[in-house]
């Protein structure tokens, strides 16, 4: 006779059988100096820009690192030759095409630069080599002025480049087919932004990161504000978590806290995933719900210290990378 299990237990079999998070280190201190970005191709195979270190390493799924770009030198060189003799300042932030084309921010020179996936080539697709300011709007990106390009990301259509041009206070994005560069938010001065207002009209308090997602929503992290925005796909900009005060409260997105966020991602399944860098805290933001809440780091299971994580990339098995910059080490979060 088949045992017939009570309607209260089947009701709770979700989650018994959901898994518990887990943690594990991807990279550490021995292989990474002050990780920042991580970007991935198809297959898992992880890139990572080292800010302070200088590098770009690719780590395969069995384990393999090697280094494919800059020897740890700061400075600027290596544009029309290959990615091994480039050399950088300051990256911030790595992203991969599916053709295999990479994308970095190497913020300390006012640039972005490309290695080419298939002639392993460096060049400049954004600003000029010596040069910051804000200018160029409208034109090719190559004759634009950026200062301090931060984070980048790319739409889900790949068709668009986003920039935080922190020091210009704008959200930029570059037509990656015509490489015409345009602002899609700010107005180049600091201050909190009215909602419902044009967002290249409204002011930002140091816009640290920006991403898509499917829908055409552009979030925005400021980390100055404090605050997560949202350009909505008809240009109007509108406030989504944070009070603009520091701190680390969860619950209620508009009444959630943050210090000094640096970055974020998109999950697959809409959630928006924040480096909380001052906190020492990955928080969580559910627009469903409308909540905000920690997933890593303080009482956050599996108890995990971190040190000023600067970035978070969803891998293509839906794994959460958490770039512990301070701690120079990578980590991953699953079942979060």
């Amino acid at each position: 006779m088949k045992a017939i299990l009570p309607l209260a237990v089947l009701a709770c079999l979700p989650l018994l059988l959901q898994a518990k998070p887990t943690v594990e280190v991807a990279l550490n201190a021995s292989q990474v100096k002050n990780p920042f970005g991580v970007a991935f191709d198809e297959k898992g195979t992880a890139y990572v820009a080292e800010f302070m270190g200088g590098r770009v390493h690719k780590l395969t799924t069995d384990g393999k690192l090697t280094t494919i770009s800059g020897n740890g030198e700061k400075g600027f060189a290596g544009d029309g030759e290959d990615a091994k003799k480039a050399v950088y300042h300051g990256m911030h932030n790595i992203v991969r095409t599916r053709s295999g084309d990479l994308y970095i921010s190497d913020s300390f020179n006012n640039l972005i630069r490309k290695i080419d996936g298939k002639t392993n080539l460096v060049s400049t697709v954004a600003g000029i080599p010596g040069k910051k300011g804000f200018s160029g709007d409208g034109e090719p990106a190559t004759k634009a002025l950026l200062s301090n390009p931060i984070s980048i990301s790319l739409s889900p259509d790949e068709k668009t480049l986003l920039i935080a041009d922190i020091r210009n206070r704008r959200i930029r994005g570059i037509d990656l087919k015509t490489g015409i560069i345009k602002t899609l938010a700010g107005n180049g001065e600091k201050g909190k932004p009215k909602a419902g207002e044009k967002a290249t009209e409204q002011p930002l308090a140091d816009p640290r990161a920006a991403v898509m997602d499917a829908k055409g929503n552009l979030y925005v992290l400021e980390r100055n504000g404090n605050a997560l925005r949202i350009v909505r796909p008809d240009g109007r900009i509108f406030t989504v978590a944070g009070t603009g005060k520091k701190g680390t409260q969860d619950g209620p997105a508009k009444k959630a806290t943050f210090s000094g966020p640096k970055h974020l991602c998109i999950d697959p399944q809409g959630k928006v995933i924040i480096a909380d860098d001052n906190n020492h805290l990955i928080r969580l933001y559910d627009p469903k719900t409308k909540t905000v809440s920690t997933i890593l780091g303080g009482d956050a299971e599996p108890k995990t210290k971190l040190n000023r994580p600067h970035g978070v990339t969803i891998a293509p098995d839906g794994a959460l990378w958490v770039s512990d910059s301070w701690n120079n080490r990578v980590v991953i979060l699953r079942n979060y």
